[in-house]
């Protein structure tokens, strides 16, 4: 018995050291992919001079510091997300695609559309349209790549889903977790970003800080529909994460985690590129507050969503 154990103790040893070196590299493909569909996206539908020449030298991070964050970033939330999957082939590519494509871009830029009248450079232009095809590009290359490299596209047998969605649950938790979305909305809105004199001049506030209660009644008196359109972005965040749910093979604790991550950085890491739209402290503030609010409402989302299969 004890040579067995002395003897199958290097191997153990050897194993693991050869999964952690075959998880780097592959971390580093997604990291250098994420970056090259960045690139191919923008040759294949370039930024027209106008606003080429508004880009400052540098966002919050200076630009190769942001490149290098948003590949780190993406790569370690999306590469989590394809190794924890349950699916192969078009619906793993499908499941992934939802949750980059959906949160990093959709989401984003749904609410710069809302808010267009801040960006001058998007006016009478179909910029804001352009900005979703290369997204949408990117994704869709960075997803593939994702897929070939964990092995989606094999027929190696993958571990079993644990949670499921049940459709009329996820109606009824989505409908009150929209409405928790919209409140952190408000609250981290004016709590942090709202703090910020610049940010309130950008968007036309008033240069002195008045009250919360104040500051929301001045906003629905101006945007009275901001209510439900938040609302139903609460639900569209929920649509991002439910492929992701259906297939993973984790914990309940593990997917919390990533599903806090993916909220708080997908939509987040892209505001530390030098920006023509926004200055960088702008940008920083929208940073904080958006992060630190879809964090806690990705958060929310994985532990009340999902049904654990076999569990209570």
């Amino acid at each position: 018995m004890k040579t067995i154990s002395l003897e199958s103790t290097p191997v153990a040893k050897t194993s693991s050291f050869k999964s952690l070196l075959a998880l780097f590299f592959q971390w580093l493909g997604a990291f250098v992919g994420f970056i090259a569909s960045m690139i191919i996206a923008d040759m294949l539908s370039p930024l027209p001079a106008f606003i080429v020449q508004e880009i400052p030298e540098s966002g919050f991070m200076p630009q190769g510091a942001a490149m290098l964050f948003n590949g780190a970033v993406s790569a370690t939330i999306m590469l989590w997300a394809a190794r924890r999957s349950s699916l192969r082939g078009f619906a793993l590519f499908r499941q992934l695609f939802v949750l980059l494509f959906g949160a990093q871009i959709v989401q984003t830029q749904i609410e710069t559309g809302y808010f267009i009248s801040a960006f001058p450079l998007l006016h009478g232009n179909f910029e804001l349209y352009r900005i979703i095809l290369r997204g949408a590009i990117s994704s869709a290359l960075f997803v593939l790549l994702l897929v070939w490299i964990t092995g989606g596209f094999s027929r190696r047998q993958r571990a079993s889903a644990n949670f499921t969605v049940e459709a009329d649950k996820a109606i009824k938790v989505g409908a009150w977790l929209a409405g928790i979305y919209f409140v952190l909305y408000l609250l981290f809105g004016y709590y942090v970003a709202w703090q910020s004199q610049e940010l309130r001049l950008f968007y036309g506030g008033p240069a002195q800080l008045n009250s919360f209660s104040d500051q929301i009644l001045t906003t629905l008196m101006s945007k009275p529909e901001m209510p439900f359109f938040q609302y139903a972005r609460g639900f569209v965040w929920i649509l991002c994460l439910i492929p992701l749910f259906k297939g993973f093979t984790g914990g309940r604790i593990e997917l919390v985690a990533l599903s806090t991550f993916a909220f708080a950085l997908l939509p987040t890491a892209q505001l530390a590129f030098a920006n023509p739209l926004m200055p960088a402290e702008i940008s920083l503030y929208h940073f904080w507050e958006t992060s630190i609010s879809t964090g806690i409402f990705g958060a929310l989302c994985a532990w009340f969503v999902p049904t654990q299969i076999g569990g209570h």
